[in-house]
């Protein structure tokens, strides 16, 4: 068992890196490897906490509206897989609803995953996708929808847990509140 505290204060501070802000910093590789290391984190961190049911049921099932772009067919490999206009229909984005649990694993597992900055030059996006996915579609994550997400999960502290045997699985299911 953990105290979620301490990992949420890290989710949390995530959650701040990546406020939109006035005056963004420049560009450069370090700051681009820190968000993508800081969003890899986070979602473990918040896959972490929702196995351990330290969030409530309500976070863990939280969708995100999220974007996705077909794959066109081609094999995705190292060498191709960050030349998404290339690999994938970036011309036909499809809005979808996906839970907390399912974007979690798809930065965990991640075969690409590119921060995008906005004409602001703030980060905006992120293109993720895990290595079972990337021949079928990748997905396109707004910021401000992992960032809410992740306060959310910082601010959640469930105080009722119950209990209920699931013969299929031999164990319990747990929801909390």
């Amino acid at each position: 068992m953990i105290e979620s505290i301490y990992w949420k204060e890290e989710l949390r501070r995530i959650a701040q890196s990546i406020r939109r802000v006035s005056k963004p910093a420049r560009w450069s590789e370090r700051s681009h490897c820190i968000i993508e290391r800081d969003l890899m984190i986070g979602f473990f961190i918040l896959r972490r906490l929702i196995e351990l049911h330290k969030v409530s049921t309500t976070t863990s099932q939280r969708t995100l509206n999220v974007f996705a772009y077909k794959a066109r067919g081609k094999k995705v490999t190292k060498l191709n897989g960050h030349d998404l206009p290339d690999v994938y229909e970036m011309e036909e984005e499809v809005a979808k609803l996906k839970t907390a649990t399912y974007m979690a694993n798809q930065f965990i597992h991640a075969y690409t995953s590119l921060v995008e900055r906005d004409e602001t030059r703030n980060w905006s996006d992120v293109y993720v996708v895990s290595d079972y996915d990337k021949n079928d579609l990748i997905w396109r994550v707004p910021l401000t929808e992992v960032r809410d997400l992740f306060l959310k999960a910082a601010d959640d502290y469930p105080r009722v847990m119950s209990f209920e045997f699931n013969e299929k699985r031999g164990d319990y299911d747990i929801k909390t509140n």
